[in-house]
């Protein structure tokens, strides 16, 4: 089952344990579970798959150290992004509304979606044990680093956390 918490910059190793509607709510970030022995098969994952067009799987497994260094570095895609754990235990780190961090720890069979224009960061417990599945949009991949804001998705993605509100903050910084 998912743990996620809060990531305190200032408070050191102290962390606060968040819900997984506390998860939701402040980041868009969805978890479901999914038999990771079975997951071709799934019903959900295959419904989530054709209700947003992510067709397109690839496994990660065996990561090298510029692979890691990718993904640790703080981004965003254009498009949802899932993510399923079928070996091992890796660390999804996602900034809230706040622009705080929040730590998501997953293990065999917990997927997330991380929405189109969410900054984000991955790494893995150990590189040799760890093996996922992502699932992507059929049209490609790309990775946005931080900062990228000026881009319609992550306007969208903003707009959408704040129920609009993200426009009116927008025009009184100019």
């Amino acid at each position: 089952m998912l743990r996620a918490w809060l990531l305190s910059e200032e408070k050191g190793l102290t962390s606060k344990y968040i819900t997984l509607e506390e998860l939701y709510r402040t980041s868009w970030v969805e978890y479901y579970q999914i038999d990771p022995n079975n997951y071709e098969q799934d019903p959900l994952l295959k419904n989530l798959i054709e209700e947003r067009d992510n067709h397109q799987t690839n496994v990660v497994e065996k990561l090298e150290d510029d692979e890691l260094l990718e993904n640790i570095t703080e981004h965003f895609h254009e498009h949802d992004e899932f993510r399923l754990v079928l070996e091992g235990c890796g660390f999804f780190d996602i900034r809230d509304k706040y622009d705080e961090w929040l730590r998501i720890e997953l293990i065999p069979g917990d997927l997330i979606v991380i929405p189109g224009g969410c900054y984000h960061r991955f790494v893995v417990e150990d590189k040799n044990t760890y093996k996922g599945v992502r699932f992507l949009k059929d049209y490609g991949y790309r990775a946005f680093k931080r900062p990228n804001d000026e881009l319609d998705c992550r306007k969208d993605y903003m707009r959408r956390l704040y129920n609009g509100a993200y426009d009116d903050q927008a025009k009184l910084q100019q």
